[in-house]
Protein backbone atom coordinates (compact mmCIF):
# COMPACT_ATOMS: atom_id res chain seq x y z
CA UNK A 1 0.00 0.00 0.00
CA UNK A 2 1.37 3.41 -1.00
CA UNK A 3 0.82 6.56 1.01
CA UNK A 4 -2.61 7.73 -0.15
CA UNK A 5 -5.09 10.37 1.01
CA UNK A 6 -2.73 11.33 3.83
CA UNK A 7 -3.55 14.57 5.64
CA UNK A 8 -0.70 15.57 7.95
CA UNK A 9 -0.28 18.59 10.18
CA UNK A 10 1.48 21.58 8.59
CA UNK A 11 3.55 22.15 11.75
CA UNK A 12 4.99 18.63 11.56
CA UNK A 13 6.67 18.41 8.19
CA UNK A 14 9.30 15.79 7.37
CA UNK A 15 11.97 18.45 7.83
CA UNK A 16 10.88 19.18 11.42
CA UNK A 17 11.02 15.55 12.57
CA UNK A 18 13.95 14.50 10.36
CA UNK A 19 16.16 11.83 11.95
CA UNK A 20 14.09 11.67 15.15
CA UNK A 21 13.02 8.05 15.44
CA UNK A 22 11.50 5.50 17.78
CA UNK A 23 10.41 6.54 21.26
CA UNK A 24 12.35 9.80 20.97
CA UNK A 25 9.89 10.90 18.30
CA UNK A 26 7.00 10.36 20.75
CA UNK A 27 8.76 12.49 23.36
CA UNK A 28 9.60 15.23 20.87
CA UNK A 29 6.03 15.47 19.59
CA UNK A 30 4.61 16.09 23.06
CA UNK A 31 7.45 18.39 24.14
CA UNK A 32 7.12 20.44 20.95
CA UNK A 33 3.35 20.82 21.39
CA UNK A 34 3.78 22.15 24.92
CA UNK A 35 6.67 24.42 23.93
CA UNK A 36 4.67 25.87 21.02
CA UNK A 37 2.02 26.93 23.56
CA UNK A 38 4.57 28.85 25.58
CA UNK A 39 5.21 26.23 28.28
CA UNK A 40 8.68 26.05 29.80
CA UNK A 41 10.47 22.94 28.52
CA UNK A 42 13.36 21.18 30.23
CA UNK A 43 15.14 17.98 29.17
CA UNK A 44 16.97 15.82 31.71
CA UNK A 45 19.93 13.48 31.43
CA UNK A 46 18.14 11.03 33.71
CA UNK A 47 15.30 10.84 36.18
CA UNK A 48 15.34 13.46 38.93
CA UNK A 49 15.04 12.81 42.63
CA UNK A 50 11.70 14.61 42.48
CA UNK A 51 10.15 12.33 39.89
CA UNK A 52 10.90 8.74 38.89
CA UNK A 53 8.69 7.45 36.12
CA UNK A 54 8.78 3.66 35.98
CA UNK A 55 10.31 2.29 32.80
CA UNK A 56 11.25 -1.14 31.48
CA UNK A 57 15.05 -1.11 31.10
CA UNK A 58 14.87 1.92 28.84
CA UNK A 59 17.29 4.83 28.72
CA UNK A 60 15.73 8.18 29.55
CA UNK A 61 18.14 10.16 27.37
CA UNK A 62 16.08 12.30 25.01
CA UNK A 63 12.84 10.91 26.40
CA UNK A 64 12.59 12.42 29.91
CA UNK A 65 11.46 16.04 30.16
CA UNK A 66 9.22 18.45 32.01
CA UNK A 67 6.72 21.10 30.96
CA UNK A 68 5.49 23.88 33.20
CA UNK A 69 3.25 26.92 33.23
CA UNK A 70 2.69 29.50 35.96
CA UNK A 71 0.28 27.11 37.67
CA UNK A 72 1.24 23.57 36.63
CA UNK A 73 4.40 21.43 36.45
CA UNK A 74 4.54 17.92 35.03
CA UNK A 75 7.20 15.34 34.10
CA UNK A 76 6.96 13.13 31.03
CA UNK A 77 8.71 9.98 29.87
CA UNK A 78 8.11 9.39 26.16
CA UNK A 79 4.33 9.71 25.75
CA UNK A 80 3.52 9.13 29.42
CA UNK A 81 3.03 11.91 31.93
CA UNK A 82 3.30 11.73 35.71
CA UNK A 83 -0.47 11.40 36.14
CA UNK A 84 -0.05 7.78 35.05
CA UNK A 85 0.81 5.86 38.22
CA UNK A 86 4.00 3.78 38.28
CA UNK A 87 2.11 0.85 39.78
CA UNK A 88 -0.22 0.85 36.78
CA UNK A 89 2.71 0.91 34.38
CA UNK A 90 4.03 -2.24 36.04
CA UNK A 91 0.59 -3.84 35.80
CA UNK A 92 0.39 -3.07 32.07
CA UNK A 93 3.86 -4.54 31.53
CA UNK A 94 2.46 -7.84 32.84
CA UNK A 95 -0.17 -8.93 30.33
CA UNK A 96 -1.59 -11.60 32.64
CA UNK A 97 -2.16 -9.15 35.51
CA UNK A 98 -3.76 -6.70 33.11
CA UNK A 99 -6.13 -9.34 31.76
CA UNK A 100 -7.07 -10.42 35.26
CA UNK A 101 -8.05 -6.88 36.33
CA UNK A 102 -9.90 -6.22 33.08
CA UNK A 103 -11.81 -9.49 33.35
CA UNK A 104 -12.85 -8.78 36.95
CA UNK A 105 -14.23 -5.44 35.77
CA UNK A 106 -16.32 -6.95 33.02
CA UNK A 107 -14.04 -6.08 30.11
CA UNK A 108 -14.01 -8.66 27.31
CA UNK A 109 -10.56 -10.29 26.93
CA UNK A 110 -9.20 -13.29 24.98
CA UNK A 111 -9.35 -16.72 26.61
CA UNK A 112 -5.88 -17.92 27.64
CA UNK A 113 -3.39 -18.73 30.40
CA UNK A 114 0.31 -18.60 31.30
CA UNK A 115 2.73 -21.49 30.73
CA UNK A 116 6.42 -22.08 31.40
CA UNK A 117 8.05 -25.22 29.98
CA UNK A 118 5.61 -28.12 29.74
CA UNK A 119 4.86 -28.52 26.03
CA UNK A 120 2.38 -31.36 26.64
CA UNK A 121 0.24 -29.13 28.88
CA UNK A 122 0.34 -26.38 26.27
CA UNK A 123 -0.80 -28.67 23.48
CA UNK A 124 -3.54 -30.18 25.65
CA UNK A 125 -4.76 -26.70 26.57
CA UNK A 126 -4.84 -25.67 22.92
CA UNK A 127 -6.76 -28.80 21.97
CA UNK A 128 -9.18 -28.10 24.82
CA UNK A 129 -10.09 -24.51 23.88
CA UNK A 130 -9.58 -25.02 20.15
CA UNK A 131 -7.35 -23.66 17.41
CA UNK A 132 -6.30 -21.18 16.08
CA UNK A 133 -3.97 -20.02 18.88
CA UNK A 134 -1.52 -17.27 19.79
CA UNK A 135 1.60 -17.44 21.94
CA UNK A 136 3.32 -14.34 23.32
CA UNK A 137 5.61 -13.44 26.24
CA UNK A 138 4.00 -12.31 29.49
CA UNK A 139 6.20 -9.21 29.67
CA UNK A 140 7.07 -8.59 26.04
CA UNK A 141 6.60 -5.47 23.94
CA UNK A 142 6.73 -4.23 20.33
CA UNK A 143 5.45 -7.58 19.04
CA UNK A 144 8.61 -9.45 20.00
CA UNK A 145 7.96 -13.15 20.53
CA UNK A 146 4.36 -13.02 19.30
CA UNK A 147 3.19 -15.89 17.07
CA UNK A 148 -0.38 -15.61 15.81
CA UNK A 149 -3.03 -17.69 14.07
CA UNK A 150 -1.39 -21.05 14.77
CA UNK A 151 -3.77 -23.46 13.08
CA UNK A 152 -2.83 -26.86 14.45
CA UNK A 153 -0.64 -28.83 16.84
CA UNK A 154 2.38 -28.90 14.51
CA UNK A 155 2.34 -25.13 13.94
CA UNK A 156 2.02 -24.59 17.69
CA UNK A 157 4.99 -26.85 18.48
CA UNK A 158 7.11 -25.26 15.73
CA UNK A 159 6.32 -21.79 17.08
CA UNK A 160 7.23 -22.82 20.64
CA UNK A 161 10.54 -24.24 19.42
CA UNK A 162 11.35 -21.07 17.52
CA UNK A 163 10.25 -18.93 20.47
CA UNK A 164 12.65 -20.68 22.85
CA UNK A 165 15.53 -20.50 20.38
CA UNK A 166 15.16 -16.74 19.91
CA UNK A 167 14.00 -15.32 23.23
CA UNK A 168 14.88 -15.61 26.90
CA UNK A 169 11.41 -15.05 28.33
CA UNK A 170 10.67 -17.61 31.05
CA UNK A 171 6.88 -17.38 30.74
CA UNK A 172 4.53 -16.95 27.86
CA UNK A 173 0.78 -16.72 27.32
CA UNK A 174 -1.15 -19.18 25.20
CA UNK A 175 -4.51 -17.76 24.19
CA UNK A 176 -7.29 -18.07 21.69
CA UNK A 177 -6.77 -16.29 18.37
CA UNK A 178 -9.70 -14.03 17.51
CA UNK A 179 -10.33 -13.04 13.89
CA UNK A 180 -11.11 -9.45 12.98
CA UNK A 181 -9.41 -6.11 12.48
CA UNK A 182 -6.98 -5.01 15.18
CA UNK A 183 -6.89 -1.39 16.33
CA UNK A 184 -4.61 0.65 18.56
CA UNK A 185 -6.94 3.15 20.20
CA UNK A 186 -5.51 6.10 22.08
CA UNK A 187 -7.65 7.34 24.96
CA UNK A 188 -7.24 10.57 26.92
CA UNK A 189 -9.64 11.00 29.83
CA UNK A 190 -12.99 9.74 28.60
CA UNK A 191 -12.37 10.38 24.89
CA UNK A 192 -10.91 8.38 22.02
CA UNK A 193 -8.46 10.71 20.29
CA UNK A 194 -7.18 8.44 17.57
CA UNK A 195 -7.55 4.88 16.32
CA UNK A 196 -5.23 3.08 13.93
CA UNK A 197 -6.01 -0.12 12.08
CA UNK A 198 -2.68 -1.92 12.14
CA UNK A 199 -2.51 -4.12 9.05
CA UNK A 200 0.11 -6.89 9.00
CA UNK A 201 3.11 -6.50 6.69
CA UNK A 202 1.99 -7.03 3.10
CA UNK A 203 2.79 -6.43 -0.54
CA UNK A 204 0.62 -6.11 -3.64
CA UNK A 205 1.64 -8.01 -6.76
CA UNK A 206 2.27 -6.39 -10.15
CA UNK A 207 2.45 -9.61 -12.14
CA UNK A 208 6.17 -9.16 -12.83
CA UNK A 209 8.10 -8.68 -9.59
CA UNK A 210 9.12 -11.32 -7.08
CA UNK A 211 8.08 -11.00 -3.45
CA UNK A 212 11.69 -10.04 -2.63
CA UNK A 213 11.48 -7.12 -5.09
CA UNK A 214 8.01 -6.12 -3.87
CA UNK A 215 9.30 -5.98 -0.30
CA UNK A 216 12.23 -3.84 -1.41
CA UNK A 217 9.87 -1.43 -3.19
CA UNK A 218 7.50 -1.34 -0.24
CA UNK A 219 10.37 -0.44 2.07
CA UNK A 220 11.22 2.49 -0.22
CA UNK A 221 7.66 3.76 0.27
CA UNK A 222 7.95 3.36 4.03
CA UNK A 223 11.08 5.53 4.04
CA UNK A 224 8.93 8.48 2.91
CA UNK A 225 6.99 8.30 6.18
CA UNK A 226 8.79 9.82 9.23
CA UNK A 227 7.41 7.18 11.57
CA UNK A 228 7.80 4.14 9.30
CA UNK A 229 11.20 5.01 7.82
CA UNK A 230 13.22 3.01 10.40
CA UNK A 231 10.73 0.11 10.39
CA UNK A 232 11.26 -1.86 7.17
CA UNK A 233 9.79 -5.26 6.40
CA UNK A 234 12.39 -7.91 7.20
CA UNK A 235 12.23 -11.52 6.07
CA UNK A 236 12.30 -13.80 9.14
CA UNK A 237 10.75 -17.02 10.43
CA UNK A 238 7.24 -15.60 10.45
CA UNK A 239 7.46 -14.21 6.90
CA UNK A 240 8.85 -17.48 5.53
CA UNK A 241 6.18 -19.42 7.42
CA UNK A 242 3.36 -17.15 6.16
CA UNK A 243 4.52 -17.47 2.56
CA UNK A 244 4.89 -21.23 2.85
CA UNK A 245 1.33 -21.49 4.16
CA UNK A 246 -0.02 -20.05 0.88
CA UNK A 247 2.40 -21.99 -1.33
CA UNK A 248 4.83 -19.12 -1.95
CA UNK A 249 8.46 -18.32 -1.21
CA UNK A 250 10.54 -15.17 -1.65
CA UNK A 251 11.06 -15.82 -5.38
CA UNK A 252 7.35 -16.21 -6.14
CA UNK A 253 5.70 -13.64 -8.44
CA UNK A 254 2.16 -12.71 -7.32
CA UNK A 255 -0.43 -11.76 -9.91
CA UNK A 256 -1.21 -8.10 -10.55
CA UNK A 257 -3.38 -6.75 -7.75
CA UNK A 258 -2.88 -9.82 -5.55
CA UNK A 259 -2.59 -8.86 -1.87
CA UNK A 260 0.02 -11.03 -0.15
CA UNK A 261 0.21 -10.87 3.63
CA UNK A 262 3.68 -11.58 5.00
CA UNK A 263 2.78 -11.83 8.67
CA UNK A 264 -0.12 -12.63 10.92
CA UNK A 265 0.78 -10.14 13.64
CA UNK A 266 0.11 -6.52 12.87
CA UNK A 267 2.96 -4.79 14.69
CA UNK A 268 4.14 -1.72 12.84
CA UNK A 269 7.71 -2.26 14.04
CA UNK A 270 7.83 -5.46 12.00
CA UNK A 271 6.47 -3.95 8.80
CA UNK A 272 2.77 -3.38 9.44
CA UNK A 273 0.78 -0.51 7.91
CA UNK A 274 -0.85 2.17 10.12
CA UNK A 275 -4.23 3.08 8.58
CA UNK A 276 -6.16 5.87 10.32
CA UNK A 277 -9.54 4.51 11.37
CA UNK A 278 -11.01 6.66 14.16
CA UNK A 279 -14.23 7.46 12.32
CA UNK A 280 -14.95 3.85 11.37
CA UNK A 281 -15.07 2.61 14.97
CA UNK A 282 -18.48 2.13 16.53
CA UNK A 283 -19.46 4.01 19.69
CA UNK A 284 -19.53 0.67 21.52
CA UNK A 285 -15.91 -0.16 20.67
CA UNK A 286 -14.79 3.32 21.64
CA UNK A 287 -16.57 2.92 24.97
CA UNK A 288 -14.83 -0.44 25.46
CA UNK A 289 -11.46 1.30 25.09
CA UNK A 290 -12.39 4.03 27.56
CA UNK A 291 -13.79 1.49 30.04
CA UNK A 292 -10.58 -0.56 29.83
CA UNK A 293 -8.61 2.42 31.18
CA UNK A 294 -11.21 3.10 33.86
CA UNK A 295 -10.82 -0.50 35.08
CA UNK A 296 -7.14 0.12 35.85
CA UNK A 297 -5.95 2.43 38.66
CA UNK A 298 -4.70 5.95 37.85
CA UNK A 299 -4.13 5.78 34.12
CA UNK A 300 -5.89 8.72 32.44
CA UNK A 301 -4.28 8.23 29.02
CA UNK A 302 -2.85 5.21 27.19
CA UNK A 303 -3.07 3.04 24.10
CA UNK A 304 -5.60 0.19 24.09
CA UNK A 305 -5.33 -2.73 21.64
CA UNK A 306 -8.68 -4.15 20.57
CA UNK A 307 -9.74 -6.75 18.02
CA UNK A 308 -13.19 -5.97 16.65
CA UNK A 309 -15.55 -8.88 16.03
CA UNK A 310 -15.95 -9.30 12.24
CA UNK A 311 -19.59 -10.31 12.69
CA UNK A 312 -20.47 -7.20 14.69
CA UNK A 313 -18.60 -3.91 14.79
CA UNK A 314 -20.17 -3.28 18.21
CA UNK A 315 -18.17 -6.04 19.88
CA UNK A 316 -14.51 -6.61 20.54
CA UNK A 317 -11.90 -8.01 22.94
CA UNK A 318 -9.14 -6.02 24.65
CA UNK A 319 -5.73 -7.54 23.96
CA UNK A 320 -3.64 -5.26 26.16
CA UNK A 321 -3.17 -1.74 27.50
CA UNK A 322 0.06 0.14 26.80
CA UNK A 323 0.77 2.79 29.42
CA UNK A 324 3.72 4.20 27.49
CA UNK A 325 2.29 3.80 24.04
CA UNK A 326 3.79 4.93 20.78
CA UNK A 327 1.81 7.87 19.42
CA UNK A 328 3.76 8.92 16.33
CA UNK A 329 1.80 6.70 13.92
CA UNK A 330 -1.38 8.61 14.84
CA UNK A 331 0.30 11.72 13.40
CA UNK A 332 2.00 9.98 10.46
CA UNK A 333 -0.45 7.36 9.14
CA UNK A 334 0.16 5.57 5.87
CA UNK A 335 -3.37 6.51 4.86
CA UNK A 336 -5.95 8.85 6.35
CA UNK A 337 -6.14 11.98 8.49
CA UNK A 338 -3.55 12.62 11.20
CA UNK A 339 -4.89 12.74 14.76
CA UNK A 340 -3.40 15.19 17.23
CA UNK A 341 -2.70 12.97 20.22
CA UNK A 342 0.02 15.30 21.61
CA UNK A 343 -2.44 18.20 21.69
CA UNK A 344 -4.98 16.09 23.61
CA UNK A 345 -2.33 15.06 26.16
CA UNK A 346 -1.20 18.67 26.68
CA UNK A 347 -4.84 19.76 26.97
CA UNK A 348 -5.28 17.22 29.76
CA UNK A 349 -2.20 18.25 31.73
CA UNK A 350 -2.35 21.98 31.00
CA UNK A 351 -6.01 22.93 30.42
CA UNK A 352 -5.08 26.58 30.90
CA UNK A 353 -3.27 26.47 27.52
CA UNK A 354 -6.11 25.08 25.43
CA UNK A 355 -6.89 28.43 23.85
CA UNK A 356 -3.27 29.59 23.67
CA UNK A 357 -1.99 30.54 20.23
CA UNK A 358 0.56 28.03 18.90
CA UNK A 359 3.75 29.39 17.42
CA UNK A 360 4.98 28.24 14.02
CA UNK A 361 8.50 27.78 15.33
CA UNK A 362 10.29 24.61 16.33
CA UNK A 363 13.58 23.76 18.00
CA UNK A 364 16.48 21.55 16.99
CA UNK A 365 15.98 18.43 19.11
CA UNK A 366 19.43 16.94 18.55
CA UNK A 367 21.32 20.15 19.22
CA UNK A 368 19.39 20.82 22.42
CA UNK A 369 20.16 17.35 23.76
CA UNK A 370 23.83 17.26 22.79
CA UNK A 371 25.06 18.57 26.21
CA UNK A 372 23.08 15.79 27.92
CA UNK A 373 24.45 13.16 25.57
CA UNK A 374 28.02 14.24 26.27
CA UNK A 375 27.40 14.54 30.02
CA UNK A 376 28.20 18.26 29.89
CA UNK A 377 24.93 19.06 31.70
CA UNK A 378 22.30 17.32 33.82
CA UNK A 379 19.41 19.35 32.44
CA UNK A 380 18.77 21.72 29.56
CA UNK A 381 16.06 24.36 29.29
CA UNK A 382 14.92 25.12 25.75
CA UNK A 383 14.78 28.82 24.96
CA UNK A 384 11.25 30.14 24.69
CA UNK A 385 9.75 30.56 21.27
CA UNK A 386 9.13 34.05 19.91
CA UNK A 387 5.74 35.35 21.00
CA UNK A 388 3.55 38.38 20.43
CA UNK A 389 3.76 40.32 17.16
CA UNK A 390 6.23 38.62 14.83
CA UNK A 391 7.85 40.31 11.84
CA UNK A 392 9.78 38.66 9.06
CA UNK A 393 11.51 39.38 5.78
CA UNK A 394 12.91 37.25 2.98
CA UNK A 395 15.81 38.55 0.91
CA UNK A 396 17.79 37.14 -2.00
CA UNK A 397 21.31 38.54 -2.28
CA UNK A 398 23.21 38.10 -5.54
CA UNK A 399 26.78 38.78 -6.57
CA UNK A 400 30.01 37.47 -5.15
CA UNK A 401 28.34 35.88 -2.10
CA UNK A 402 29.42 32.27 -2.14
CA UNK A 403 32.64 30.83 -0.65
CA UNK A 404 33.59 34.24 0.71
CA UNK A 405 32.26 33.96 4.29
CA UNK A 406 29.09 35.83 3.41
CA UNK A 407 26.62 33.45 5.08
CA UNK A 408 28.64 33.25 8.30
CA UNK A 409 28.75 37.03 8.39
CA UNK A 410 24.96 37.23 7.91
CA UNK A 411 24.48 34.73 10.72
CA UNK A 412 26.58 36.77 13.15
CA UNK A 413 24.65 39.95 12.37
CA UNK A 414 21.30 38.18 12.81
CA UNK A 415 22.30 36.71 16.16
CA UNK A 416 23.53 40.11 17.37
CA UNK A 417 20.06 41.52 16.77
CA UNK A 418 18.38 38.42 18.26
CA UNK A 419 16.79 37.48 14.95
CA UNK A 420 16.10 33.91 13.90
CA UNK A 421 16.06 32.44 10.43
CA UNK A 422 18.56 31.09 7.92
CA UNK A 423 20.94 31.80 5.05
CA UNK A 424 20.57 29.32 2.21
CA UNK A 425 22.81 28.75 -0.79
CA UNK A 426 20.96 28.99 -4.12
CA UNK A 427 22.11 28.47 -7.69
CA UNK A 428 23.61 31.25 -9.81
CA UNK A 429 25.63 32.74 -6.95
CA UNK A 430 22.64 33.76 -4.89
CA UNK A 431 21.89 33.51 -1.17
CA UNK A 432 18.38 33.33 0.27
CA UNK A 433 18.09 35.03 3.66
CA UNK A 434 15.15 34.89 6.06
CA UNK A 435 15.15 36.95 9.27
CA UNK A 436 12.35 36.95 11.83
CA UNK A 437 11.96 38.79 15.13
CA UNK A 438 9.77 40.88 17.40
CA UNK A 439 11.39 44.23 16.50
CA UNK A 440 10.10 45.39 13.13
CA UNK A 441 12.88 47.97 12.63
CA UNK A 442 15.62 45.36 13.10
CA UNK A 443 13.92 43.12 10.55
CA UNK A 444 13.30 45.88 8.01
CA UNK A 445 16.79 47.35 8.39
CA UNK A 446 18.49 43.98 7.94
CA UNK A 447 18.54 44.60 4.20
CA UNK A 448 21.45 46.96 4.91
CA UNK A 449 23.44 44.10 6.43
CA UNK A 450 22.67 42.01 3.36
CA UNK A 451 24.23 44.71 1.17
CA UNK A 452 27.30 45.23 3.38
CA UNK A 453 28.33 41.58 3.59
CA UNK A 454 31.71 40.12 4.51
CA UNK A 455 35.06 41.65 3.51
CA UNK A 456 35.59 39.35 0.52
CA UNK A 457 31.98 39.49 -0.72
CA UNK A 458 30.54 41.90 -3.29
CA UNK A 459 26.76 42.23 -3.29
CA UNK A 460 25.28 43.45 -6.57
CA UNK A 461 21.62 43.33 -5.61
CA UNK A 462 19.23 42.35 -2.79
CA UNK A 463 15.70 41.43 -3.84
CA UNK A 464 12.71 41.30 -1.50
CA UNK A 465 10.50 38.22 -1.70
CA UNK A 466 7.35 37.24 0.18
CA UNK A 467 8.04 35.68 3.59
CA UNK A 468 5.81 32.67 4.19
CA UNK A 469 4.55 33.57 7.66
CA UNK A 470 2.74 30.30 8.27
CA UNK A 471 5.66 28.07 7.28
CA UNK A 472 7.38 26.47 10.31
CA UNK A 473 10.74 28.00 11.15
CA UNK A 474 13.49 26.66 13.41
CA UNK A 475 14.64 28.90 16.26
CA UNK A 476 18.26 30.00 16.04
CA UNK A 477 19.97 30.87 12.77
CA UNK A 478 21.01 28.20 10.29
CA UNK A 479 23.41 28.14 7.41
CA UNK A 480 22.15 25.84 4.66
CA UNK A 481 24.97 25.17 2.24
CA UNK A 482 23.20 22.67 0.02
CA UNK A 483 19.98 20.69 -0.06
CA UNK A 484 19.18 19.25 3.36
CA UNK A 485 22.67 20.09 4.69
CA UNK A 486 22.43 22.43 7.63
CA UNK A 487 25.06 24.05 9.78
CA UNK A 488 24.05 25.69 13.06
Amino acid sequence: MEQTNVKLFPHLTNEIVADITGFKLDAYLIALEGWRRGLKLKWYKDETEVCKLDRLNSSTHGKFFSLSSNTNFHYFFRSRGNKVANKTVRICQDKEKTKDILSRNGIAIPQGRVFEVDDEDIVNYALDIGFPMIIKPVKGSMGKGVYTNLQNEKELKDAITDFRSRYKYSEFIVEKHYPGNEYRIYVVGDKVIGATNRIPANVIGDGESSITTLIKNKNKERKKNPYLAPKPIKVDYEVVHSLKRIGYDEKSVPERGEHVFLREKSNLSSGGDPIEATDELSAEVKKLAVDALKALPSIPHAGVDIIVDPSSNKKGVVLEVNATAEIAFHLFPLSGKARDVPAAIIDYYFPETINEERSNFYFNYKSVLEPLKTWAADEIEVSQSLSGLIYGKKYVASGKVQKVGYMNWIRRQALKKKLIGYAKKLDDNKIEIVVVGTNQKDVDDFVEQCYIGSKKSKVDNVMHEKWEKNKPLKVGFEIITEKNKRVL
